[in-house]
């Protein structure tokens, strides 16, 4: 493993685990991981810390594959679950992509169904066919694909169509304003024609207990975000899979 990508000591560098939640049961069944810098003083900034300094290509190619290694090593630790990688769209798209995550997923000794790559939805337009073919062999080894942030694209319905996905994650822009008429009607049609496509649908941003009733109610399978829990440790994440803390009352 290297110890330095771009100006950052990757001893800096650390991954954070938000739960994701079976919308029915509140049962934890996955995860996802994200990136955060250690700053002065102990404080975790987020990855646009990291990402805006990051002067060339090569250099995010590198957090990538060193983020994507950290979460297969770390997800040992959870063989039951499965944990989201956000990919850039420098890495999807390239030729030897889905061999250096397989190599990735077995340097680490995880069961390939164990890793979700997520994927920013704009970032697929970059190389529409390239990103298609990877995330077939992807998925024919077993790793699931996600499509993040769905939504705030140019071609939504097409990639619902077109591209070979398990899970569309519906973009927070939507869910916080889930008491306004037109993002009701999006989220359900979005959530209608992909469980007829055989897709999932994670609602992200969840923060209150009115949100995931009502996103349960609009047939969404996975809920994530604040009112689960705030991205946490992997110690903390580890305790809280035997009792998560939104279920201590049942």
């Amino acid at each position: 493993m290297r110890d330095r990508i771009g100006p950052f000591l990757t001893q800096d560098l650390e991954l954070l685990y938000q739960p994701l939640v079976d919308a029915r049961s509140h049962a934890v069944i996955g995860a996802e991981a994200l990136l955060r810098l250690r700053g002065p003083a102990g404080t975790l900034l987020g990855p646009e810390a990291v990402l805006e300094s990051l002067a060339t290509p090569e250099d995010r190619t590198a957090l990538d594959w060193w983020v994507l290694a950290k979460a297969c090593r770390e997800a040992q630790a959870w063989p039951h679950l499965r944990i989201g990688v956000n990919i850039c769209a420098e890495s999807v798209t390239r030729p030897g992509f889905t061999v250096g995550t397989l190599d990735a997923v077995t340097a680490a000794g995880l069961a390939p169904q164990c890793l979700a790559i997520e994927v920013i939805e704009t970032a697929i337009i970059v190389d529409f066919e390239r990103a298609r073919e990877n995330f077939a062999a992807l998925r024919a080894a077993g790793i699931r694909v996600a499509i993040d942030d769905f939504g705030t694209g140019y071609s939504s319905l097409s990639y619902l169509a077109k591209l070979p996905i398990d899970t569309i994650k519906i973009d927070k822009s939507f869910i916080d304003a889930i008491d306004e008429a037109p993002s009701v009607a999006i989220i359900q049609a979005t959530t209608a024609m992909a469980r007829a496509l055989g897709i999932a649908v994670t609602a992200e941003g969840v923060e209150t207990a009115e949100q995931a009733q009502t996103l349960r109610a609009f047939g969404c399978h996975c809920l994530q975000g604040y009112y689960f829990s705030r991205p946490v440790s992997v110690k903390a994440f580890t305790a809280m899979l035997d009792k998560p803390p939104w279920q201590a009352g049942s």
